[in-house]
């Protein structure tokens, strides 16, 4: 037996070894479902706080040589099988499917969660609120195109809370059913994708006709329909579509990041970094947003991001969504909130999450 036959024979014990633990702990999780259906009606069988304590002691022991960021993602996997034992989530997004949004609840959630694909922000929230789905994502903001304001607004009516993030750098991708460049004569894609890849298009598809889609995803159809045409979409388009990587990370800016938030009825677990956000307004007086951010600042907690939106149907007075570092339990968090309580015309929660860091598409 050669060197390399006998280190195959290893992998594959191990891999037997991996199937067996596997499927003892999916076991184990079918008799904790079991346990928890004995119990009130309302027991979640989703435990995220759960699950980032997992991760955080995997990681914390990780010694390579699989970097930590594959651990996630493994785990995550075994996450959603294991739940789906149990009772599979139900997620809603902001759609279509193989988006950069759908692309982010699969990675968030797992690929045995049910999916369930919406036509915009506002269906999403719905979704959640009904009931018919267990938890929402939605973009809130770009680093290029800015502020997703429909998501903002959305939270002025609705009682669900943010209960996570998620940050990804976001790759685009030129995808064919042919990898010779040469044969390509249309590329389809989202005004906004096309745009952020011109230079690239110029450069190495000269004379080729750009056309809009609705979509990322609808232009993966119509490239998989077209032998001579292209799509500019992101990695799972070309899983779902069956379509060849021709080219990746083709945008002309490398850091182009997307911050998307996972919403749900329930508020989220401290976690060891939070990070809160905020709705308030303020009457229309000289100083008075001065004033309310002099809070924070002498209490040495740090503001992320700061956004005002107008009022509905009332003309020049706005609403201001805030982010800041801390959770609502901190007690400096809590005695500046318990402040803005008194001192606004309107202020709310919007609730306290883990803080991500960025993670590519």
């Amino acid at each position: 037996m050669s060197k390399l036959d006998d280190l195959r024979q290893q992998i594959d014990k191990i891999d037997d070894q991996l199937l067996k633990l596997i499927s003892r702990r999916g076991r184990l999780a079918q008799k904790i479902g079991e346990e928890k259906s004995t119990q009130a009606r309302n027991t979640h069988f989703h435990v995220p706080q759960r699950e980032r304590a997992i991760l955080d002691r995997l990681k914390g022991q990780n010694r390579g040589p699989f970097p930590s960021s594959s651990i996630n993602s493994i785990f995550r996997e075994v996450f959603s099988a294991t739940l789906a034992l149990e009772k599979p989530l139900k997620i809603a997004f902001l759609g279509p499917d193989t988006t950069f949004t759908h692309q982010v609840a699969v990675k968030h959630f797992g690929h045995s969660c049910k999916f369930n694909s919406c036509s915009n922000i506002e269906s999403v929230f719905s979704e959640v609120e009904l009931g018919n789905s267990d938890y929402g994502v939605v973009p809130v903001e770009n680093s290029i195109e800015g502020v997703v304001n429909l998501t903002l607004d959305c939270f002025v009516d609705s009682p669900l809370f943010i209960c996570d993030e998620a940050r990804m750098a976001i790759s685009l991708f030129l995808l064919a059913n042919n990898i010779d460049v040469k044969k390509i004569k249309t590329v389809y894609s989202h005004p906004q994708p096309l745009a952020q890849s011109r230079n690239w298009l110029n450069k190495n598809l000269p004379g080729v006709e750009q056309i809009p889609a609705a979509s990322t995803a609808h232009a993966a159809e119509l490239a998989k329909k077209e032998k001579k045409s292209a799509a500019i979409a992101g990695q799972l388009a070309a899983e779902v579509h069956g379509l060849k990587i021709v080219a990746k990370n083709i945008q002309d800016c490398a850091e182009n990041h997307t911050r998307f938030l996972v919403i749900s009825k329930d508020k989220a677990k401290r976690a060891k970094k939070n990070k809160t956000s905020i709705m308030f307004s303020i009457a229309d007086e000289a100083g008075s947003l001065l004033k309310t951010l002099q809070l924070f600042a002498k209490n040495n907690i740090s503001l992320t991001k700061i956004q005002s939106r107008p009022l509905r149907n009332r003309p020049w007075e706005y609403l201001f969504y805030v982010d800041f570092l801390g959770h609502i339990e901190d007690k400096a968090v809590e005695s500046v909130l318990k402040t803005l309580g008194k001192q606004t015309l309107l202020f709310r929660v919007l609730g306290s999450y883990p803080e991500q860091g960025l993670k590519r598409a």
